[in-house]
């Protein structure tokens, strides 16, 4: 699925505009774009956003993949350090939900925290696009 970049509350409006004049306008644009790697440097000048920030948001809309996560837990995903489907192999759904419980509480983070059930259906999805992507 599809997301439009101003759906993802770690992404500011300022750059989601910048993204925009790019021609960056969803996840999938902006996943077609960043695979070019021998034009990611000129897509960060182009935008004037940071090659690291430009990282961030590609690793943002990979998660958005995952089945059943969209843009909803991608920040809590990001501030736990896990950056796409295959990072969440390194957890069960129950040991998730505890780092991510623990990185809202150390973080001050607003965003809500997944059960263990919707933890589950993330593997299903995780395996499937790892799988696809090999």
């Amino acid at each position: 699925m599809t997301y439009k970049m101003s759906e993802f509350t770690g992404i500011g409006q300022n750059h989601v505009a910048k993204l925009r004049e790019a021609g960056i306008e969803s996840s999938d644009d902006m996943l077609r774009l960043w695979a070019d790697q021998p034009n990611r440097d000129s897509l960060a000048t182009k935008t004037g956003i940071d090659i690291k920030q430009m990282a961030g948001f590609a690793s943002m809309c990979r998660l958005a993949r995952v089945n059943n996560v969209g843009p909803k837990y991608v920040e809590v995903l990001m501030a736990a350090g896990i950056d796409g489907p295959k990072s969440l192999f390194e957890f069960t759904p129950d040991s998730l939900v505890k780092r991510l419980g623990e990185v809202v509480s150390e973080k001050k983070l607003t965003t809500p925290v997944p059960t263990p059930v919707e933890i589950g259906t993330w593997f299903v999805g995780a395996k499937s696009e790892a799988v696809a992507s090999a």
